[in-house]
């Protein structure tokens, strides 16, 4: 399992707050694995109850008065089916049997599925075979390579998973970098680099030759979250929790506006840091846990602009999902997904919105059907013009920005671990 002293450290003098957060967010993501099977086999069992008739005595019937009629209500017909020409495969882990907590072994892990739009098949695969423990991130993408966590070691496999994974290093803990094709590795050395008695190191490597680069030591008490186009984004200390901070070798850090909390992280994109402001940490009544903020924030790290998007009317504020546990910022596209808390709050129910990021429209758009609880994954297509997040039912939905049209697919959806939309290929 993961030392949490290394990727999310934590100071002894932190406040009680900070810590229950923090375990708090770690038990959401673990629940949010079984939550799917979960909902599905409850919802099974009450079909089930509804179509059991009961032998008692004959009930009494009434015959009210006969009314003026009323029009005919029409239902929305339901959308079609996931275009094809989306060209995309979705690889969803870890899959749930049973409605039972997935099973580690010394040689396997728990399926993924993969879910083949273009051909429409869904399957089981064991390939990424992805580690055990409560790492963050478990996957990221670098070009048409797939970089994972696999046991104690940084792997790549080409994203149509074909060919023999390889390892690119002696290290589970990895980042995503602003290269094309490149990820950082992170290595830490000491007793407790949280504490200052140690520091961590990266390189960068090239996932397709392996080539590294040079290695550079951190400034003290300081982890690597991402590569960008203006150095490397850190979590750094503030106060007595951890804030972000832009920094290259040589420079001294560079915080990031409104001075935000590491842990209401949104997205990340080369170019792009999306995180929320004035957060609150809040329960639902099943001892869940969850944040909302008031302010969405979307910073461009070359050019120093930011962009500012309170929560929509009658919401309870943005839900943070973290850094790289979900893809909300389209590639090479302004576009972002984000969640917003609905009341009453206490249930953890929230909707998605997307938000374009340039022309004269900036406001928030409700994604139809998109109701969920506790912030599921969304992904963003191949061909980066379909959101893919929870419809109705726990299914898979599409929703393509630029028109507004909605599609629908019969794949469970979305609370997994890992969610990533892939190119299709022969698979």
């Amino acid at each position: 399992m993961r030392q949490d002293a290394l990727t999310s450290p934590q100071p002894a003098a932190m406040v009680p707050e900070a810590v229950i957060r923090e375990a708090r967010r770690r038990q959401r993501r673990r629940q949010l694995v079984i939550g799917l099977a979960v909902a599905a086999v409850l919802a099974g069992a009450a079909g089930v109850v509804a179509g059991t008739g009961s032998p008692a005595a004959p009930r009494r019937v009434s015959h009210p008065r006969p009314g003026p009629s009323a029009p005919a209500v029409s239902r929305p017909a339901p959308p079609g089916p996931i275009p094809r020409s989306v060209a995309t495969t979705v690889l969803m882990w870890p899959v749930v049997a049973h409605g039972e907590y997935p099973a580690f072994g010394p040689k396997y892990g728990p399926p993924a599925y993969l879910d083949n739009l273009a051909t429409r098949q869904l399957s089981r695969r064991h390939k990424p075979a992805f580690g055990a423990g409560d790492f963050m991130p478990y996957l990221v993408q670098a070009g048409r390579w797939l970089v994972y966590v696999g046991g104690r070691t940084t792997m790549a496999v080409r994203d149509d998973l074909m060919g023999k994974p390889r390892v690119l290093g002696r290290t589970p803990f990895f980042a995503r970098a602003a290269s094309p094709g490149h990820v950082w590795l992170e290595r830490f050395s000491g007793a407790d680099p949280a504490m200052g008695q140690g520091r961590a190191s990266v390189w960068q490597v090239s996932v397709r030759t392996g080539r590294r680069g040079p290695v550079i030591t951190l400034p003290r008490r300081s982890f690597l979250l991402a590569g960008t186009d203006a150095g490397l984004l850190l979590k750094v200390p503030q106060g007595q929790d951890f804030g972000l901070a832009l920094w290259r070798p040589g420079s001294a850090l560079r915080a990031l506006p409104y001075s935000p909390l590491a842990g209401y992280g949104f997205g990340l994109s080369p170019r792009l840091v999306a995180y929320g402001t004035g957060c609150q940490g809040r329960d639902t009544m099943a001892n869940d846990y969850y944040a909302t903020c008031p302010v969405l924030r979307v910073f461009d790290v070359v050019t120093g602009a930011l962009l500012s998007f309170r929560a929509p009317p009658g919401t309870a504020g943005w839900m943070p999902p973290g850094f790289d546990l979900t893809q909300s910022i389209a590639p090479r596209d302004p576009v972002i997904a984000a969640y917003a808390a609905t009341r009453p709050l206490g249930h953890g129910q929230d909707r998605l919105y997307v938000i374009r990021l340039t022309g004269a429209t900036r406001r928030p758009m409700a994604v139809p059907s998109s109701v969920a609880h506790l912030n599921p994954r969304t992904a963003w297509s191949a061909d980066r013009s379909w959101l893919f997040y929870q419809g109705p039912g726990g299914r898979m939905w599409a929703y393509q920005a630029s028109s507004g049209k909605v599609r629908a697919s019969s794949t469970p959806c979305c609370s997994y671990t890992v969610m990533a939309a892939l190119p299709s290929g022969r698979r």
